[in-house]
């Protein structure tokens, strides 16, 4: 899937993202409330300002991400721990 159709996609109220490969995408600004990345390639990507809140980042591939002003809170992240307080990362 390529980051125009990964966009289509959210933008009509997908969530479910599970495996998706977006490595080197931008994701700057996008609100990702919700959504379910469990699995997903997330190499090298940028995330800046992205709402992360109830999400499911589990065994997400992180490495090489850069990652500023993130939001999370009821999060799954990628070793399963699970944010319980609001908080942001950046």
């Amino acid at each position: 899937m390529d980051i125009e159709e990964f966009f289509s996609r959210l933008d009509a109220g997908e969530n479910d993202f599970s495996g998706v490969d977006l490595s080197g995408a931008v994701l700057s600004e996008v609100d990702l409330s919700g959504i379910n990345l469990s699995g997903a390639d997330l190499r090298v990507t940028l995330m800046e300002s992205v709402n992360l809140e109830n999400a499911n980042l589990l065994e997400v591939n992180w490495r090489g991400a850069k990652m500023y002003g993130a939001y999370f809170y009821n999060t799954v992240l990628p070793d399963g721990e699970l944010v319980t307080e609001p908080n942001s990362y950046g």
